[in-house]
């Protein structure tokens, strides 16, 4: 994805900001710049993607960026650059880490630590809004509900109103639960980059770890985190019952819930006891097979379950929601390859067309940052890299998701 330059300027001031937090801390940016630029350039996605006008497009970006940085800059504004960089290819595995902070949030854990901590200068110099909290947080319970403006919950931590800030948005601090934010101080500055969906820039405390997230949706009232009041929660999915669930709805039709297909020693553990317990159990003339949440891993813990489907020829129903990512995408568009598939729900992540088979961090010279890069070839998907896979049928927000898809197979039953 190619970054206009008014796109960089506009990234230079929102980092700007965050600079004034971290003013304290400085690296040589040069440096960083020099070695994230060498592990972007040998990644499959760059070598992919970036051909003819689109590599000189990005080595111009890389030229640009280049004259803006000095040995001894703050590191907000050094991370907000490399991060400019990164954003010059559509892989959204690939990500820069900030992983040595001035203050850890974890290590605050006594009111002694806490209280010295508001006083230090990351906690003052912290970016604040300046105008009344009272009348902005009334104007923006006037707003429509899917406008990205808005009061929104983080649960536990604060509430935030999104309020617009010039081509920008600013996450102010209205109410907080937490004694690592006070009210006024700005928490979010959220980037639009396309239709409902936005860049985000956040730090985990003021002066604390710093987050740059890509191509995030508006949905349902929420973006990452956060929420407005009277969010639905239908496009979520409860995961008490673990990450692997059989249920049998009706003698012809059948429901399974996969959570993850993850690595972990736990998640393996789990597939390997469902997956033997239940491979001859999948039998129903229509079978739901549910992949919110399915934040994906590796197509070892999918591809049994694909096998089984396509062999049994059942009307299946495939349910996925914006957290539906990596392997779980890939899963669904196999899935949509056979005859009778639908797609139920509502588009996917687009993190699909690249991955990493060893899910390394490298770290750059200054031992701040870590690029994550990516190595693995899934090219033939770049098409629903960032946009996801649209769903056949949209559900509502407002009902069951469940209920609404037997609601449909029983409507496809009666055509039939």
């Amino acid at each position: 994805m190619k970054i206009s330059i008014s796109y960089f300027l506009l990234l230079f001031f929102v980092f700007f900001a965050f600079a004034k937090a971290q003013s304290q801390q400085t690296c040589n940016c040069k440096d960083e710049l020099v070695f994230i630029d060498s592990h972007i350039t040998e990644m499959t996605s760059f070598k992919k993607q970036m051909k003819g006008d689109l590599k000189e497009a990005y080595e111009q970006t890389l030229n640009e960026l280049s004259k803006e940085l000095t040995t001894s800059m703050p590191i907000a504004e050094c991370y907000r650059t490399l991060n400019i960089l990164l954003s010059q290819v559509k892989d959204k595995h690939a990500h820069i880490k900030h992983i040595k902070p001035s203050i850890l949030a974890s290590t605050l854990l006594t009111d002694k630590d806490i209280n010295q901590y508001r006083k230090s200068k990351s906690f003052a110099n912290h970016p604040k809004y300046d105008e009344s909290l009272t009348s902005l947080e009334k104007e923006l319970k006037k707003v429509p509900y899917r406008s990205v403006e808005g009061v929104y919950q983080k649960e536990g931590v604060f509430t935030i109103g999104v309020v617009k800030n010039g081509n920008l948005y600013s996450g102010v601090v209205l109410a907080s639960q937490s004694p690592l934010w006070i009210p006024g101080q700005i928490a979010y500055t959220i980037i639009p980059i396309g239709e409902v969906m936005y860049d985000v820039m956040t730090s985990d405390i003021p002066g604390g770890t710093l987050r740059f997230i890509r191509a995030l949706y508006l949905h349902n009232g929420t973006l990452w985190h956060l929420k407005k009041e009277n969010t639905s929660p239908y496009a979520a999915v409860s995961k008490e019952s673990g990450n692997w669930y059989f249920k049998q709805i009706s003698p012809n039709t059948q429901y399974l819930y996969m959570g993850s297909f993850s690595n972990s020693e736990e998640n393996v553990a789990a597939f390997t006891s469902f997956y033997n317990s239940h491979k001859s159990k999948i039998t129903a003339q229509n079978i739901i097979i549910d992949l919110r949440n399915n934040g994906g891993g590796n197509s070892k813990y999918s591809d049994p379950f694909y096998k089984i489907l396509k062999k049994s020829k059942a009307n299946v129903y495939v349910i996925t929601n914006f957290w539906s990512a990596s392997n779980s995408e890939q899963f669904t568009l196999k899935l949509k390859s056979l005859k009778n598939t639908t797609h139920l729900g509502m588009r996917t992540y687009g993190a699909i067309a690249y991955g990493s088979n060893y899910g390394k961090l490298l770290e750059s010279p200054s031992g701040l940052f870590a690029i994550y890069p990516t190595d693995m070839n899934f090219h033939k998907y770049i098409d629903y890299e960032y946009v996801g896979i649209q769903p056949d049928i949209v559900l509502d927000y407002n009902e069951d998701w469940i209920k609404q898809t037997l609601d449909y197979i029983k409507k496809q039953d009666a055509e039939y």
